[in-house]
């Protein structure tokens, strides 16, 4: 029988893996359970024979969202934060459960061009009431939105004006298909990060910004900016300067990780821009 293989990989390259389908992907699935939601997992069920992990399953990390021996357990690199599986996870049109393979984590499939089939009940927790001090900057028709990672290690409260009015961006270059970056763009002083300690942080090439995810539920909750050295800043005229001290103020949140959105409400900004030049060697 003809196949179609996929490899893929996390965005380090630490765990590789391929996939071989009777035919080209063109559907994925996304459960609606809390943790598959916070993370923007997009699901492909394969049988048994059609996943072989190359390399670096030893240096997975797991996480289960209970107690419960029945829980899925969703796997993660420890190092970029990628999800690429998840074990005993209810399958769709499927009595029981299986294994799924990270859509996100595939070379060369883009998620945009994929047709995504909800399944699942929605989380029917109420929003989280951050433990911290709030933002204190002022302003006008202002509100707080509060959420975190899946397991609450980490807790974050942005004030803001309604999402619906605000600038959401999406798009699917190599570490943001990964990490299902919808994004909103406040400034630091926008923001309180409670539990920072729990944050692991990746950085890759120029190291321009940080991709910040909860160690233990692998949930990616946020970026920090760095920007190129301070030597190479001060060699810049002042207007591209202040350009850069502007830009090292913006705290990007994924929406994701914020309680109670209305995302039929959002107004997404797709940029359709691929994962040219990215590679693992």
């Amino acid at each position: 029988m003809t196949t179609t293989e996929y490899k893929g990989s996390c965005h380090c390259g630490a765990f590789r893996f391929t996939l071989s389908l009777p035919a080209p992907l063109t559907t994925a699935h996304s459960c609606n359970c809390a943790v598959c939601a916070k993370k923007g997992s997009l699901w492909v069920f394969p049988r048994d024979n059609e996943l072989v992990v190359m390399r670096g399953e030893g240096g997975l990390v797991g996480y289960k969202a209970g107690d419960d021996d029945n829980e899925a357990e969703h796997f993660f690199c420890g190092v970029c934060g990628t999800g690429v599986l998840v074990r005993g996870h209810g399958v769709p049109g499927v009595e029981g459960v299986g294994a799924g393979v990270g859509a996100r984590a595939l070379l060369g499939v883009n998620p945009f061009s994929l047709t995504v089939e909800s399944f699942g009940d929605k989380s029917s927790a109420p929003p989280r009431v951050f433990p911290g001090p709030l933002p204190e900057i002022e302003g006008k028709d202002l509100q707080i939105y509060s959420g975190g990672c899946h397991c609450g290690a980490v807790s974050l409260a942005v004030k803001t004006k309604v999402l619906a009015e605000v600038e959401v961006k999406e798009d699917n270059c190599s570490i943001c298909q990964r990490n299902a970056n919808t994004c909103i763009y406040p400034t630091q002083s926008h923001v309180s990060l409670l539990g920072e300690a729990s944050l692991t942080e990746y950085r890759f090439g120029r190291k321009f910004m940080g991709h910040r995810f909860c160690k233990v539920c692998s949930v990616q909750v946020c970026m920090k900016a760095y920007g190129p050295p301070q030597a190479v800043v001060e060699k810049l005229p002042p207007a591209t300067q202040e350009m850069v001290r502007k830009n090292l103020e913006i705290f990007p949140v994924r929406v994701a990780v914020l309680d109670g959105v209305d995302w039929d409400s959002l107004v997404v900004k797709r940029s359709d821009e691929g994962t040219g030049g990215y590679g693992v060697e």
